[in-house]
């Protein structure tokens, strides 16, 4: 395959995490299977748990539909960088892509 193809940057994230510092486009978040315990997830335009959002997502246990990958669709921008931040509790595998 070529690699030139496809722009996106991989990331595992499963705890609060910077993925990126700096302008970029966030692609997709993909929830890899059922989680593990209800929580929030925030993910910020910024470098820390503070500053513009640009999604929150609540996830439930009790709520998941499949024990199969979903994929959230996003193709936003971001200016500071790209922080995800688990709140409540929350206990889930995520594949971020971005550029």
């Amino acid at each position: 395959m070529d690699k030139t193809a496809l722009p996106f940057k991989p990331a595992h994230v499963i705890s609060d995490t910077q993925v990126s510092a700096g302008q970029g486009t966030l692609h997709t978040v993909t929830i890899n299977g059922a989680p593990g315990t209800d929580g929030v997830l925030t993910i910020y335009d910024s470098l820390t748990a503070a500053g513009t959002i640009i999604a929150i997502l609540t996830i439930s246990v009790a709520e998941s539909i499949s024990v199969q990958p979903i994929s959230l669709l996003y193709d936003v921008e971001y200016e500071t960088g790209l922080y995800f931040d688990f709140t409540g509790g929350l206990v889930v595998d995520l594949t971020v892509s971005y550029i």
